[in-house]
């Protein structure tokens, strides 16, 4: 068992490397994997030390949880708001070319069994202001992006994920022909060149990780990848009427054509002997239909 100190020091290193610039916009520097055991209990009965930090990352969730919500505060983060935040962290991870080498790529099956195994642990919120909550804190994880760099001179290249290029690459440029071209990838991007694990199995994770914050897995619902499927979160949600109205506003942020397009996919594709959720779904698309308006296009709320 870990003591209290060696957790206590993960959970500040969890705060300043993801969290606080998650929430609060900046560099996310993912720190070394926290694993299920850990992962559960980072969070438990703690909150932020720093207490200036706390009330810039409460006042940015309060913000964010406007854009949808008429409130003024926000439950603290739970223990399974923090291991959400740790699952995240490790998916981060599970793209990092440096984890494994030729000899050690097993390492990311390991890794992305332990992603996947904490968040089969991580149970959905409990209650709508739960799921607000929980969306405030993670509603940008889709907007996080890398910057891999290829820098090419005129005897050879190099690329760096994530790094900057040394400087002495960029010397002399007209000298050496040198060449440098930034690419920003997203994180259902981020695991091209990692071997060990299948795009397919990359994505999975990052499609049941979002499923443990259901109002973002609705919000998010344009991505490319990994496409919105309904989960028993997101039903959940939309069960409610609190919760209706929370998801009609999110989806009220996209273009009537694209959000109607995603959910008639969406609730076709639901099982048909899942008739109770079926039945909600297709409830639900037809008052986002009527809402939205036969031609309307919405204008998108102001971050």
């Amino acid at each position: 068992m870990a003591s209290l100190a060696y957790v206590s020091e993960r959970f500040e290193e969890l705060t300043a490397g993801v969290l606080a610039p998650l929430v609060l916009g900046g560099t996310i520097r993912p720190v070394r994997p926290l694993g299920v055991e850990l992962g559960l209990s980072v969070g438990a009965g703690r909150t932020i030390v720093d207490s200036d930090l706390r009330s810039q990352v409460d006042v940015a969730r309060v913000r964010i949880a406007r854009l949808i919500a008429p409130v003024d505060t926000l439950p603290e983060l739970s223990s399974y708001d923090w291991a959400l935040c740790a699952a995240l962290n490790d998916l981060f991870q599970v793209t990092n070319h440096e984890l494994g080498g030729m000899l050690t790529r097993g390492r990311y099956r390991r890794l992305l069994g332990s992603v996947v195994a904490l968040c089969e642990r991580i149970p959905p919120p409990r209650t709508v202001e739960a799921a607000l909550s929980r969306h405030a804190t993670f509603a940008r994880v889709l907007e996080c992006v890398r910057t891999d760099t290829t820098v090419s001179w005129w005897t050879g290249r190099a690329s760096f994920r994530g790094q900057p290029p040394p400087s002495r690459l960029m010397a002399w440029p007209q000298v050496r022909n040198v060449h440098l071209d930034a690419r920003r990838v997203t994180l259902t991007d981020m695991l091209g060149g990692v071997q060990g694990v299948s795009e397919g199995e990359y994505l999975d994770a990052v499609r049941l990780w979002l499923t443990r914050t259901p109002l973002t897995d609705l919000a998010t619902m344009g991505r490319r990848s990994p496409g919105f499927a309904w989960s028993a979160p997101t039903v959940s949600v939309i069960g409610t009427a609190p919760g209706r109205a929370l998801a009609y506003r999110l989806l009220a942020r996209y273009g009537r054509e694209q959000a109607l397009e995603v959910m008639t996919r969406a609730t076709a594709e639901v099982p048909a002997h899942c008739e109770e959720a079926r039945t909600l779904c297709e409830a639900f698309l037809r008052e986002v239909t009527e809402g939205l308006g036969p031609k309307s296009e919405v204008v998108q709320a102001a971050r």
